[in-house]
């Protein structure tokens, strides 16, 4: 009997290659799309955002484009009465500023001593940061207004600053990770010379891990950026971006049902965090893995 001719090697990798390109496809559409639902939100803000008053209420659809390209908005938004917005921006850069600054500090100090000292407790405290991560807050909130407002903290920039000087939390986890796997090797031949434990944590193992810091600085500036609880609750004489837009949005009507302004004070203080996040998306990504990884 004549036996079938196997297909030679090289025509199998031919169509396994042939497959793969398809699948790549298939999924390159699939993210297009998706992507593109992501994007047009942000395009029907901008293009509405154009409009005057009048041509959007007014306008058959929403989805229609501007007749006449109103950029004057994206500066009248700065003129409104009772919306300052340069305001905002100043409450919002001070408090990502120095929170961010401070928690990461204090749990850089935090993840450095029990990732690197031994002493009684230490396996407690790691599972007590751990732990802490399961507890919603919400459960802890009015306790700690009440505490905030008896202090008479409450309302102050320094009151804010205490809010972020945890810890604990992913930061932790995540500079625990980078600490636990410098080598110990750098501190002993510091200590050799005449070092101190501070002088070791400042000039040798904060700069080991200053990438990782940039990263979680850059995540923790969009987190409070973009927070508005706290803010509401903690700091409420002091108007934020985020709490601002939310009064804008629910008090629209008290501010003539200008939607095209509100619209493109909602871009205006999106854009910040974008580009942020667009410059150092690379950093981010490259280092929050690594940490978990090593962790």
């Amino acid at each position: 009997m004549n036996e079938s001719p196997r297909p030679s090697k090289k025509r199998i990798n031919n169509k396994v290659k042939k497959n793969g390109r398809i699948v790549l496809w298939v999924f390159f559409v699939l993210f297009l799309l998706y992507s593109l639902t992501l994007l047009f939100p942000f395009l029907w803000l901008f293009y509405n955002s154009l409009k005057s008053k009048q041509e959007f209420l007014m306008s058959g659809s929403p989805m229609a484009l501007p007749r006449q390209w109103l950029f004057s908005n994206y500066i009248d938004i700065f003129k409104m009465k009772d919306f300052n917005l340069l305001d905002m921006f100043f409450n919002s850069i001070t408090l990502a500023v120095g929170q961010v600054v401070i928690g990461l500090f204090v749990c850089a100090c935090t993840a450095y001593v029990v990732s690197k000292y031994q002493f009684k407790g230490r396996n407690v405290v790691y599972f007590v940061a751990i732990i802490i991560m399961f507890i919603p807050t919400t459960g802890s909130l009015a306790v700690f207004y009440k505490f905030m407002f008896d202090t008479g903290m409450q309302d102050t920039y320094w009151g804010m600053l205490i809010t972020a000087a945890g810890g604990f939390g992913f930061n932790f986890l995540l500079l625990y990770g980078f600490f636990k796997n410098i080598s110990w090797n750098y501190a002993e031949a510091a200590f050799i010379d005449g070092a101190g434990n501070f002088r070791v944590f400042f000039t040798i193992m904060l700069p080991q891990a200053r990438a990782a810091l940039l990263a979680l600085g850059v995540l923790g500036v969009i987190g409070v950026w973009n927070d508005y609880m706290s803010q509401y609750l903690f700091y409420p004489s002091h108007p934020t971006v985020a709490v601002g837009i939310k009064t804008l949005s629910d008090n629209i009507v008290n501010y003539g049902a200008d939607y095209p302004r509100f619209f493109a004070a909602t871009i205006i203080t999106t854009l910040p965090v974008v580009i942020v996040y667009a410059a150092f998306q690379k950093t981010i990504i490259t280092n929050t893995m690594a940490g978990g990884l090593k962790g």
